[in-house]
């Protein structure tokens, strides 16, 4: 059975959706089956990715009526991995399950009927503690937390830590954190520097080695709709993302 992977920050601007995609990419040059699935509102991923939005067969519908979750899968030729797009009424899921008992299991029963067919499932969280999040923790056998390093980012990423462990102490998943990720790092400010440090000095095990360093490489690729591995594979950033692969891959061993 293949491995589930969400990646997770309450707060805008904290590269999810870059990490998300060039992971995918990058273990996929593996040649590892590899899904993503794209669960945030915005559908960042799937527009970064330069793929049509859902239509009207949407994700929304097949997480309220159990349907079969093939008929949404994309294939994303360019990097060799299949896609889920997301589109705008995924917001509409949390009124349409708020009232059931098994309201934050809903991506997981959708996730566990085709994790057989992948080496591993790599879901974009929307910035927020929203329900929607919390499918995504529970439906993950492991959580990627990816945190600028700037003044702010360490409130939500305490909030990300506080429902993570809140949804394990309930019950409703077995997810490890997989480890915290610098990101947008910028070796020539010093508020930068001392976030890392902080963060060196608060996670110890769980600060991953690995520093996604500040790269307008990373942008310029989302908006020609590809990874940045894709697009410039000699960049800071693209070398930076295959290293994480390779670091997390030996995690997840």
């Amino acid at each position: 059975m293949g491995q589930v992977l969400c990646v997770v920050n309450h707060k805008g601007g904290s590269a999810k959706t870059s990490t998300a995609v060039n992971l995918a990419s990058a273990f996929a040059i593996t040649r590892r089956k590899i899904l993503l699935v794209d669960f945030d509102p915005q559908s960042n991923a799937t527009i970064s990715l330069g793929m049509e939005k859902a239509g009207d067969d949407s994700l929304v519908g097949h997480l309220i009526a159990g349907n079969d979750p093939s008929d949404l899968i994309k294939r994303y030729e360019l990097g060799g991995f299949d896609v889920i797009p997301s589109t705008e009424d995924l917001t509409a899921l949390v009124v349409a399950i708020y009232d059931l008992d098994d309201k934050n299991l809903r991506l997981k029963y959708y996730i566990d009927s085709i994790k057989n067919n992948y080496d591993l499932i790599i879901i974009d969280c929307p910035p927020s503690s929203s329900l929607i999040t919390a499918n995504a923790i529970c439906a993950s056998d492991f959580v990627l937390i990816p945190t600028p390093c700037e003044y702010f980012a360490l409130d939500s990423l305490n909030a990300s830590i506080r429902q993570f462990d809140n949804l394990k102490e309930q019950g409703f998943t077995h997810a490890s954190l997989l480890g915290v990720l610098r990101v947008m790092y910028n070796e020539d400010e010093q508020l930068s520097v001392e976030i890392s440090n902080v963060l060196k000095n608060g996670f110890n095990e769980l600060l991953l080695s690995t520093i996604i360093p500040y790269s307008p490489r990373i942008s310029e690729a989302a908006g020609l709709g590809r990874p940045v591995i894709l697009y410039d594979k000699s960049s800071d950033g693209a070398r930076a993302y295959l290293t994480l692969a390779g670091e997390l891959l030996a995690k997840l061993k």
